[in-house]
């Protein structure tokens, strides 16, 4: 009676698992497809890089980044522009005093936040105050730039919550997409025991900028 008992049994249990196994295959699992809101040029990725979506990159809040970038863009009138100039980025958990000197910071720019806003000194615009760097960007250059971004680009992670994503197979980010601005991260080198991105090619509406770090000082 125990051995018929057994075998019924394990008749129904092998029904079972039939059964579930035909549902499985009929009902294929569906990748879900990231959303883009904003339509960017296609980007050649290479085949090492996943778009699976990797803890962010933690990086020091106290730091000093040195480098220079370069900008092109176009003006209202369609006239093609740009310039270069070198940088001291100073950042303080989330105050930061940035350095520009150079042609395309007009000599010597001073851009800073405090608690009320962000402050532009420069000697041929004066005393610049504003809600956003963005703002000031405009005033002082006639051109703007995601300066509240770049922190976290440079830390080598995205500035957004809603941001795109692509990352490389040692979690190192290597493209992020956030609103009108795509940023492509290069050259990634530890700096201590962090992984970040020496290069960032910054594209948006009629701008292109190629920010380059020479060095980095971290807080201990």
């Amino acid at each position: 009676m125990r051995i018929i008992c057994t075998t019924a049994t394990l008749l129904m249990l092998s029904g079972c698992a039939s059964q579930n196994t035909v549902l499985a295959l009929e009902q294929p699992y569906q990748i879900p497809t990231p959303t883009i809101e904003t339509p960017i040029t296609e980007i050649d990725v290479q085949e090492d890089v996943d778009t699976a979506q990797f803890p962010v990159a933690k990086a020091s809040s106290v730091w000093t980044a040195t480098g220079k970038f370069s900008v092109k863009m176009l003006d209202a009138d369609g006239q093609k522009k740009g310039g270069s100039a070198y940088f001291i980025w100073q950042q303080n958990a989330d105050s930061y005093r940035i350095t520009l000197t150079g042609p395309l910071g007009q000599g010597r720019t001073i851009l800073m936040s405090t608690d009320n806003g962000v402050i532009l000194e420069n000697a041929k615009t004066g005393h610049l105050e504003a809600d956003s760097p963005e703002s000031l960007f405009e005033q002082a250059f006639g051109w703007t730039a995601p300066v509240s971004y770049l922190k976290d680009w440079l830390e080598g992670k995205s500035s957004t919550a809603n941001a795109y994503q692509v990352y490389a197979d040692n979690g190192s980010l290597l493209i992020s997409r956030e609103g009108a601005w795509q940023t492509d991260f290069k050259n990634y080198r530890y700096v201590d025991t962090e992984l970040l991105p020496q290069k960032l090619i910054i594209t948006g509406p009629n701008l292109s900028m190629t920010v380059l770090v020479s060095e980095w000082k971290k807080a201990l």
